[in-house]
């Protein structure tokens, strides 16, 4: 169940508000606790609006009960805000970061991802942070210059480093946008989905593919301007339309802030253990951008020496001599200065610039590099092992994701390949040796009728004469005979037609001549046979109801409205199914699941 806001949902609430939060004033400021706070807006186009900010979950436009006392963070925030003027409102690097700024110089940023925090910025200098924390690589106190949580912007990304996050990747290419693109699960998937791209498919991508990863991704941001809130049965709210989970959507509402304000109210319904897991995997993320750092930090030091060698044999010669903490190293390139000296371990920290470098002054300026050079490579492997397990955690999530997604009800009759004939008879053929045998043994009845494809290993057909009191006519059996050849390896050969017969029920026994044996699934048909020649391999593929339930039904073409009709061709099962499910509105899986073995094309008529 979805409460918090996504990356997607906080670009589209900016970019579709954006025109009345600029240049509207900040009223009153009212803290709820827990992280909640209201900031009442004023423009000539939204008068006195509540702006909700929850840093745990999102942002939007909504009222609730504010209490008597303002409080003492909402009354400092208030001596900032109030009555001043909003110069501009964003969302920082495509992440849930949004940053809001003033006329007076003054930002506040609102992180909306873990637990949350709501930071004040003073020429981008943190004066305020409602949690102060402090990571090796980032610092969330007052007084630090505010560097945002990821500095990669997937949106601006050019194709070179598309293709190089790509190419280092070893997780499936949904996985690679979702965690190291900053997609996140949802577009990821649709991306992929209007793409035509496996999601479980490795992450390699040809120019043309970035190309079209690029095209998608920006179609989908323009959809968000719709101002529109797609529903979900599995608590999805989302600003555009998932392709993906079509066949889930519960309803449509014509106004964004609807829905994500409805998110926002829920209640957390987390599985704990999910929860667990998705802590796990922001600390992995944490530890990956401090490691991405060390892998630049050490490399830069690396070729700063390397491209000063003689500067700093010079300098390891001079700090063996005995040269104190602040002593300053005038070589012919650079100045260095030794801002610490440990006498014990025949170390210095040298200065330079803005970099600052560890010298073991006992060993060569080759050795230092290469100890330098080393420690980049170290934490370049702790960037795939740290990437491996966040993919295992968020693989954990996914499949307990799927494990829970609601399923339709299944009918006793799916178990087999079967449709109705236009005149309402049911007919069921065999999938495997199991329903082969299970199909005749079970449901071939006094009044039924027996039909096969006139080729060896094809499945055995029953077309029920049901309790209508109609007799099976001509046309029944023809529709199940052109079934059965369709179900047998015709289809897979591409041929383009096929034979059959049928016979009663008495013609078919599983008792054989003596001396052979009759294995399990096939049968023994005695006495003449009635054939039916050039038999089309044509199939169409429709939305039938059955007892309340809406499912896909394959069976030769019916003539009605809506179906697709297919054909043996050259299109793999994956992909037609993907098309047919999507053109019906149903899942990929449930169309597979009922198309004969072999290749495919779809034609008009």
């Amino acid at each position: 169940m979805k409460d918090k806001e996504s990356s997607l949902d906080i670009y589209a609430f900016i970019n579709i508000y954006r025109k009345d939060i600029v240049d509207s004033f900040f009223k009153k400021v009212y803290e709820l606790g827990q992280g909640r706070f209201i900031f009442q807006i004023h423009s000539p186009t939204i008068k006195n609006v509540p702006l909700y900010l929850d840093v745990k979950k999102g942002i939007c436009f909504m009222d609730t009960e504010r209490g008597q006392d303002a409080g003492q963070t909402a009354m400092y925030l208030r001596k900032l805000f109030m009555d001043r003027k909003i110069k501009d409102i964003s969302q920082i690097n495509f992440d849930r970061v949004v940053r809001i700024d003033m006329y007076s110089g003054i930002s506040l940023v609102i992180e909306l991802f873990r637990d949350g925090n709501l930071i004040v910025l003073n020429d981008d200098v943190i004066d305020y942070a409602l949690f102060p924390r402090e990571w090796k690589n980032r610092k969330i106190i007052k007084g630090e210059r505010y560097i945002p949580p990821s500095l990669f912007d997937p949106l601006n990304a050019g194709n070179d480093q598309i293709q190089e996050i790509m190419g280092k990747s070893k997780a499936s290419i949904v996985q690679t946008l979702a965690t190291r693109m900053n997609y996140g699960g949802d577009l990821a998937e649709e991306v992929l989905y209007r793409m035509g791209v496996n999601k479980d498919a490795p992450p390699k991508l040809s120019d043309e593919d970035v190309e079209k990863l690029k095209f998608y991704t920006r179609q989908i941001l323009d959809e968000t301007l719709a101002n529109k809130s797609y529903y979900y049965t599995d608590g999805t709210v989302s600003p555009v339309e998932l392709r993906h989970k079509e066949r889930d959507i519960l309803k449509v509402v014509e106004n964004f802030n609807d829905g994500i304000s409805e998110v926002i109210q829920k209640e957390s319904s987390v599985n704990p253990e999910n929860e667990k897991i998705r802590r796990i995997v922001e600390n992995q993320e944490r530890a990956i951008r401090e490691y991405e750092e060390k892998v630049e930090l050490y490399r830069n030091q690396g070729n700063f020496i390397s491209s000063h060698f003689q500067d700093f044999s010079k300098a390891i010669k001079i700090l063996k001599g005995g040269i104190g903490e602040g002593g300053i190293i005038n070589l012919d390139g650079i100045k260095l200065t030794v801002a610490k000296k440990d006498l014990a371990e025949r170390k210095a920290l040298i200065s330079t610039g803005d970099m600052e470098i560890e010298i073991e002054y006992e060993k060569s300026v080759g050795e230092n590099m290469e100890r330098l050079f080393n420690t980049s490579k170290e934490f370049k492997e702790k960037i795939e092992g740290a990437r491996a397990a966040m993919e295992k955690s968020l693989s954990n999530i996914t499949e307990e994701r799927e494990r829970k997604k609601k399923i339709r009800q299944k009918f006793w009759f799916e178990i087999y390949h079967w449709f109705f004939t236009k005149n309402g008879k049911m007919v069921l053929s065999g999938k495997n040796t199991d329903t082969n045998e299970k199909v005749v043994k079970k449901y071939l009845e006094e009044n039924d009728i027996y039909v096969h494809a006139d080729m060896y290993g094809a499945p055995s057909t029953v077309i029920k004469k049901g309790d209508d009191g109609n007799p099976i006519t001509e046309d029944d059996i023809r529709e199940a005979a052109i079934f059965a050849v369709s179900f047998s390896r015709a289809w897979q050969n591409g041929l383009a037609s096929g034979s059959a017969y049928w016979v009663t029920p008495q013609q078919v026994s599983k008792t054989p001549e003596s001396g052979q044996y009759v294995r399990k699934g096939s049968w023994i048909v005695r006495g003449k046979r009635n054939y039916i020649f050039e038999l089309p391999l044509k199939l169409s593929i429709r939305p039938i109801e059955y007892k309340g339930i809406r499912i896909p039904m394959i069976s030769p073409p019916s003539g009605e409205a809506g179906e697709i009709i297919i054909i043996p061709g050259g299109r793999k099962k994956d992909k037609i199914a993907r098309e047919i499910g999507e053109k019906l509105e149903f899942d990929p899986e449930e169309i597979i699941q009922i198309l004969p073995t072999g290749d495919f094309e779809i034609v008009s008529s």
